[in-house]
């Protein structure tokens, strides 16, 4: 019988399992269809809950040094009307978030994944499994075949080989995505909290501080988000252009001028697309789905990585015994809790980025004025650190933390 577990896909959910897997002696083989992988993607915000997790994993140190503590969310609309105003401090006098570039978090996990001897398979494109009793069988480009174990999907929203598991599900792709970049931070310009402004849910332009790419980075960024639809993502550049682009954020939020002087080239914008996945379950005997290829939600919440490194975090906690006995286990842990943020964010998102009338509207007033009492800012914030099970109780307990 095979010994070691196949993880494919090395982002942060596929990373942080294999470095939790492997810290528990498990032998792991890593798969990635990127012949030489290099981070891609927008700034992120770890919650407390995911900082727990890079505590256990000895890395919260390192990304502290290279992030950025953001104390408070902040929203508002060009009127002056405040949308959001959460503090962590306010939820608890040591809470934070952590701002920080996903080419900083990637460079510690791959550098952790090296140093455990985890077999790293670079360019090793999988197109599809079979499992048995015994088993699973990966079929790799090329006509070759690996014998595992078990195997760990965490390739993304949209992974192909999720479907190739016999377990009702959906994926479907939201119609609002965004450009986004990571610009050096101007002299003096704020880098404490996380800036948002908008107009209805149809403009949405959003500041986080993400601190340096790695050691030698001397300048701090910010990263810059712009919402768009997505039938407008496809071919921006030609049909709008980058000058279109600026004078429209300017024109929302023109405190955004002096960092915008970092913005030269329309190739320094990526396009990002999201997607909503639900499954009936994440588990199908030895194959289990991880972070956004088993729960992938908008970026509203902020709960991407998060949620990535907690799955790595309670699915090392139930090893022991076989591999569908811990899947199992596994998906009871996590269920409640993933649950809840899926429900939370896809009733969130109308509110932020679409079309709608009613539903932003509603937003101003709500989170305007409800969020000026104690209690639901306590909630507020416990939603968007991480801890929340249940719409009216419930908290994440992570195992051995």
């Amino acid at each position: 019988m095979p010994e070691s577990v196949a993880i494919v896909g090395a982002g942060v959910a596929g990373a942080a399992a294999a470095i939790r897997l492997a810290e528990r002696g498990v032998a792991v083989d890593l798969y990635e269809a990127v012949p030489e992988p290099k981070p891609i993607g927008a700034g992120l915000l770890l919650q407390p809950t995911g900082q727990r997790v890079l505590t256990a994993m000895g890395l919260l140190d390192e990304a502290l040094a290279l992030g950025t503590r953001v104390d408070r969310l902040f929203g508002d609309t060009p009127s002056g009307r405040a949308v959001l105003d959460m503090s962590y401090r306010r939820f608890h006098p040591e809470a934070y978030g952590l701002g920080i570039q996903r080419g900083a978090l990637m460079g510690m996990l791959w550098k952790r994944v090296r140093e455990l001897g985890v077999r790293w398979h670079c360019g090793a494109l999988v197109e599809g499994f079979e499992q048995d009793e015994a088993g699973v069988t990966l079929r790799l480009s090329g006509g070759a075949k690996a014998r595992h174990a078990a195997l760990i999907l965490a390739n993304g929203s949209f992974s192909r080989l999720r479907e190739g598991m016999k377990v009702s599900q959906h994926a479907r792709a939201f119609p609002w995505g965004a450009v986004w970049t990571v610009l050096p931070a101007p002299p003096g310009f704020p880098q404490i909290e996380l800036r948002q402004r908008f107009r209805s849910a149809s403009q949405m332009i959003g500041l986080m501080p993400v601190g340096r790419a790695d050691h030698a980075d001397g300048a701090r960024g910010i990263n810059l988000f712009w919402s768009l639809p997505v039938a407008e993502l496809e071919g921006w550049r030609e049909r709008v252009g980058l000058d279109r682009i600026k004078q429209q954020m300017a024109e929302l939020f023109p405190d955004v001028l002096p960092l915008l002087a970092g913005l030269r080239d329309a190739g320094q914008l990526r396009e990002a697309r999201y997607a909503d996945v639900h499954m009936a379950r994440w588990h199908d005997g030895r194959v289990l789905a991880i972070g956004d290829c088993a729960h992938g939600m908008s970026p509203q919440l902020g709960q991407g990585a998060n949620m990535a490194l907690i799955d790595a975090h309670e699915l090392a906690s139930e090893v022991g015994g076989d591999w569908p006995g811990v899947f199992e286990r596994y998906g009871r842990r996590r269920r409640a809790h993933l649950r809840f943020y899926g429900q939370a964010s896809k009733g969130l998102t109308p509110m932020f980025q679409s079309h709608a009338v009613v539903a932003p509207w509603l937003r101003d007033r709500f989170f305007g004025w409800g969020g000026r009492l104690p209690y639901v800012h306590q909630q507020s914030i416990a939603v968007l650190a991480g801890y929340k099970t249940g719409w009216l109780w419930g908290r994440l307990k992570l195992a051995g933390c």
